[in-house]
């Protein structure tokens, strides 16, 4: 039996049992010979076109790979931009509640201070005294308006830092549905084109 035909980047090709075929049929007709180059031919072309298959496959993948990481970085962005942004809207509530507490402590020195101005001032006259204390006793309602003020303000902050990390996170979710929409449809798209390779 002879050897098989070897060809660059292919697979080797055997050849026809040409002695069998020579010496005891009597010597190859030229049906058998075209017969044989013909199964050469199509396994050459079988070969070159598996070479084709197998490189636009490969482009393929190579290609969705690269979107793939693509969307990858692209979400983690995004992850980083939601934590980022979560962060600031904490920064910001403990701002103002910082504020807030530092106002409220200091409103509450001053009534405190006006409280022992007016019993030092008791002992001296009475009248003066009640006075004096109507007069401190109008300035704590200021101070506590003041005081309900600011907790209406940091309420407010409070919501609408809570409004723009629920807008963040739905802006950030419907991006991430789009990006695994995308991928879906790479996804398709890869299968689409490997059922219809040859």
């Amino acid at each position: 039996m002879s050897a098989g035909i070897e060809h660059p980047g292919k697979r080797p090709v055997m050849t026809e049992p040409d002695t069998l075929a020579n010496g005891e049929i009597g010597g190859p007709t030229e049906a058998d010979r075209h017969f044989k180059s013909t199964i050469v031919a199509l396994r050459h072309a079988l070969e070159e076109g598996e070479a084709g298959h197998n490189i636009a496959v490969q482009k393929v993948r190579a290609e969705y790979e690269s979107e793939i990481a693509e969307l990858k970085a692209t979400i983690a962005a995004l992850r980083d931009g939601l934590e980022q942004a979560r962060h600031d809207g904490q920064a910001a509530v403990e701002s103002a509640v910082a504020r807030a507490a530092g106002e409220i402590a200091q409103l509450r020195q001053t009534i405190q201070a006006l409280r022992d101005t007016i019993e030092g001032l008791h002992h001296d006259h009475e009248q003066e005294s009640q006075r004096l204390n109507a007069a401190a006793q109008d300035e704590a309602a200021q101070l506590q308006a003041a005081a309900r003020a600011l907790r209406q303000e940091l309420e407010e902050a409070s919501f609408r830092a809570q409004d723009q990390k629920q807008e963040a996170v739905a802006t950030a979710a419907g991006e991430i549905q789009e990006l695994r929409a995308t991928c879906q449809a790479l996804r398709n798209e890869l299968d689409r084109l490997r059922g219809n390779s040859p």
